[in-house]
């Protein structure tokens, strides 16, 4: 190099002189690091960004899947092996300008995602052990109870079901059953548990009912009477032709030749009776009424007890027995949903028919078709399809009887009184039939009263008078200190709520005590002023009020002393017991019990209060003294004793 040249031709001399050859510096194909680990430029300045090119959708795009920085970066794409059958080809971008730095790539490399997602079972082994395990144990429990229900011998099966009625009516050798069906290390925790669950869900035998119409699905032909043709003369003899009767009785052409005069023959009379309740057609039954209810002489003498329960035999009803008197009605287990698809409308029939014969049947006809209807009302069907209609019956047998307060009523009361008292044992259906009693009416009142009378206190002679000469406030009291309105742990509260329900018709309107307090005062002399009459009245209104304060109390007890579980009878009666309270105290009592507030003054002291606080502080000043001695001259035997 000149001393006068350039110092720039050294650079590049240097630069020229050191640049290897191109054939000599050209790598091999198998030297060449991968596009992902090329090294950027010495500089560490960050590429211009690349303006956007549309990117094509089998393009893949790096740091898109989830891989470890660990996965071997020179192995090719797999999409390399794969030859494109269409479309053009891929976009082929500058790694310079896409890749990241490696001072970058290695300090991300310490680094893992926050979304990684961590591998979830779909079961949990611990959960699935225990089920299984629980599983056993209830199959275990299982096959003991089967062992234990046939461990009696096969061949004797009256010895067995004696062995079970035993287990079921001993309850000690029941809980030991129910402690056997469990594992020794479950009897604490829930032996009494299913000792519960078993006493709720016994079966009580107790619960019977007594069903009026046959629980069987009645015949879809039921058997029909012969048509009498030798009755049929004159002129009935339009009924003489079987093709035309039925069309001769909707157009009413029987019901007009009886309304001019003439008698309807007895043996027609009776065949239409038979037909009534059976007949499937609307017309022809309300026709077969009509024509029935203008042959009065005939309902005076053809019906009777024994024709009313033949009518009903036809729809499922029992048959009539003639020295049924005095005897109980027979009672079945209940049954859920007896009678699903059974037409009634026979029945119905039968109760408005009923309803429009009772002017003209004779009394003793009549005493026998109430006596009939109370034993219907023990069936659930009355209380749930033919409610109105069988009261209404009911009314019109009663308003058919004679005048109230004469001997034939009170004869009558008492018979219909004592059928009910004799034919069923228990107050919870005895209450049944007076509940469907109609409620309007004096005569009506009278004799529910009567009835339930007899049956709360046990008497049949009530039924013979009236209740408000014959019934006491101590009679009463007496009765709610008897051991059926006792709560106990084996109470039957189903029947005290019949007992309950009972009594609240027999007190009524209280009129008996009205009657004793007019009677205790004294009655002013007729020149004496309007004000003296007044304040006897009021002091006979204080007294009145004051025996109604005490049957309500004595009612008041008997409900807090039934504990609130979660039984639902104890709720019932304890609702019973609540509703005959507030009725006594608001709609009995001559005025609502007077309200208290903070102006008013402060009650008087009780009386015994006083003799109260004394027994109390000398039992306390004793019990301190005893322990003084006992602390004083004690402590050696107080040691003595617990060594």
């Amino acid at each position: 190099m000149s001393r006068n040249g350039d110092i720039r031709g050294f650079w590049g001399r240097s630069a020229a002189s050191s640049k290897p050859s191109s054939s000599q510096s050209k790598p091999g194909p198998s030297l060449q690091p991968a596009p992902d680990l090329q090294l950027p430029d010495s500089s560490p300045r960050t590429p211009p960004k690349p303006t956007p090119k549309p990117r094509d959708r089998t393009d893949e795009i790096k740091g898109s899947d989830d891989e470890g920085d660990d996965s071997d970066a020179s192995l090719e794409s797999i999409s390399a092996f794969i030859v494109r059958k269409k479309g053009p080809a891929p976009h082929q971008r500058d790694h310079n300008l896409t890749t990241t730095p490696k001072a970058k790539r290695i300090a991300s490399t310490n680094l893992k995602s926050p979304l990684t997602i961590q591998p979830k079972h779909k079961f949990d082994l611990k959960y699935l052990i225990d089920h299984a395990r629980q599983s056993d144990r209830a199959e275990e429990s299982a096959r003991r109870a089967d062992d234990y229900i046939n461990q009696g011998d096969g061949d004797d099966d009256d010895d067995h079901n004696e062995h079970l009625k035993k287990v079921q009516k001993d309850p000690v050798l029941l809980e030991k059953t129910a402690k056997d069906l469990l594992d020794s290390e479950e009897q604490d925790a829930k032996g009494g548990k299913l000792m519960r669950a078993m006493h709720r869900t016994k079966a009580d035998e107790s619960r019977r009912l007594h069903y009026f119409f046959d629980l069987e699905q009645p015949l879809v032909k039921p058997p029909r009477s012969q048509f009498p043709r030798k009755a049929a003369k004159g002129r009935w003899q339009c009924l003489a032709n079987s093709r035309t009767r039925d069309q001769t009785v909707i157009l009413g052409l029987p019901h007009t030749i009886a309304s001019k005069g003439t008698a309807l023959p007895d043996e027609l009379f009776l065949w239409v009776l038979d037909e009534v309740c059976v007949e499937k057609n609307a017309q022809l039954r309300m026709q077969y009424c009509n024509l029935v209810i203008l042959c009065r002489d005939s309902i005076a003498r053809l019906v009777t007890d024994a024709q009313l329960y033949s009518m009903l035999e036809r729809l499922g009803g029992p048959k009539y027995s003639q020295g049924r008197k005095g005897a109980k009605l027979q009672s079945l287990p209940k049954v859920e949903n007896p009678r699903r698809r059974k037409d009634w409308s026979g029945l119905v029939t039968f109760l408005g028919l009923l309803e429009r014969m009772a002017p003209d049947l004779s009394t003793p006809t009549v005493v026998e078709a109430i006596q009939l209807l109370i034993r219907m009302a023990l069936d659930p069907v009355v209380s749930t399809t033919v409610r109105g209609e069988h009261v209404a019956a009911m009314d019109a047998l009663i308003m058919a009887l004679a005048k109230l307060g004469t001997r034939e009523w009170n004869k009558a009361c008492k018979t219909i009184s004592s059928y009910l008292y004799d034919g069923v044992s228990e107050p919870l259906h005895q209450v049944m039939p007076i509940a469907h009693m109609p409620k309007a009416g004096v005569k009506a009142l009278d004799l529910r009263r009567r009835m339930a009378a007899v049956v709360l206190f046990r008497d049949p002679e009530m039924g013979g008078r009236p209740v408000d000469s014959t019934l006491t406030l101590d009679g009463i009291t007496d009765r709610l200190g008897e051991a059926d309105f006792r709560v106990r742990p084996s109470t039957d509260f189903d029947s005290l709520r019949a007992l309950v329900m009972l009594l609240d018709i027999v007190i009524g309107s209280a009129g008996f005590l009205a009657k004793k307090q007019r009677s205790t005062g004294v009655t002013p002399p007729a020149t004496a002023n309007a004000g003296a009459a007044n304040a006897d009245r009021e002091a006979a209104d204080r007294r009145f009020d004051a025996d109604i304060d005490g049957l309500t109390y004595r009612l008041k007890m008997v409900h807090d002393k039934i504990h609130d579980s979660t039984l639902l009878s104890r709720k019932i009666a304890k609702a019973s017991i609540d509703l005959v309270a507030k009725r006594l105290t608001y709609a009995v009592r001559t005025r609502p019990p007077p309200k208290t507030s903070i102006f008013d003054s402060e009650p008087k002291e009780d009386a015994s209060l006083p003799k109260q606080r004394d027994f109390m502080k000398n039992w306390a000043q004793k019990k301190a003294e005893r322990n003084a001695a006992a602390l004083a001259n004690g402590n050696g035997d107080v040691i003595h004793v617990k060594a």
